[in-house]
């Protein structure tokens, strides 16, 4: 397992370091799952942000080669317009018949989900050692791993 690239929408706060980070992507492969651990806000501000930092990442991601999983623990807040980056993201790992699971959302994206019924569109679990283990055994025993 190890952290390929992170990547974060933020503005700087004042002059002496102190940023203020709006969103932030971190990728990981683990066996021949891609992890994506998204933090911060996913609104229409990061949006376009998140896209742009998260779909090339899908590029690929196809049948048993390389599968996804998004890990929304991190977020605290997801406007409509994140939600529709999650269904491009969808979008194109079903256009390549490759497997998307979101896991972890907070109870605020729990309850967007229910409302919206994306419940019935998404895959989502709780725990992303869950979501691992759903797409591949060998990865749900490499997490967690030094």
């Amino acid at each position: 397992m190890r952290i390929i690239e992170s990547h974060n929408a933020g503005k700087s706060q004042s002059p002496i370091l102190n940023e203020v980070i709006l969103m932030e992507l971190q990728t990981q492969e683990v066996a021949n799952v891609l992890v994506m651990h998204v933090t911060g806000r996913v609104d229409h501000t990061t949006a376009k942000q998140c896209e742009s930092l998260l779909l090339p990442h899908l590029e690929g991601c196809t049948g048993e080669v390389k599968k996804a999983l998004i890990d929304l623990s991190g977020v605290d807040y997801m406007s409509s317009a994140g939600v529709r980056v999650l269904m491009l993201a969808l979008r194109q790992c079903q256009k390549q018949q490759g497997e998307l699971v979101l896991a972890e959302l907070s109870p605020m994206l729990q309850e967007v989900f229910k409302i919206m019924r994306l419940n019935s569109v998404f895959r989502v679990v709780a725990t992303v050692r869950d979501g691992l283990a759903q797409l591949s055994p060998a990865a749900a025993a490499m997490y967690g791993r030094a």
